[in-house]
């Protein structure tokens, strides 16, 4: 795949990835305050009389009880940590893939409750 991106575009990219790579335990700062908004904000909603819009999370709510949201968010984020120590060439990138869709439920479930 390295021979179709073009030098310059490579040379963006790699001086892109080394400055995030200066910046990862911000990274992963941010990706845990995602991660607590997400789940603050969906109790909020739950307690709010909204529904989960996750139909297996909102299966998982009626039987086993808000809970399970905490030990989903604790097993993404252990195998998230497993794979930055597997792939430490990825290290900036996974929390950032993290981060970015509990950024957006955290701003649909703010949008939605207030």
């Amino acid at each position: 795949m390295d021979q179709y991106i073009v030098p310059s575009t490579r040379a963006w990219l790699e001086h892109r990835y080394l400055e995030l790579s200066t910046v990862e335990f911000e990274l992963w700062l941010v990706a845990l305050s995602t991660l607590t908004l997400d789940v603050v904000l969906t109790y909020v909603g739950l307690q709010s009389g909204f529904a989960e819009g996750n139909p297996i999370m909102g299966y998982a709510f009626e039987h086993v009880g808000f809970a399970v949201l905490g030990l989903v968010k604790v097993l993404v984020l252990g195998t998230a940590g497993l794979a930055r120590e597997l792939r430490p060439e990825y290290g900036p990138v996974i929390p950032l893939g993290l981060a970015i869709p509990w950024l957006f439920a955290s701003v649909v479930n703010y949008t939605l409750i207030f």
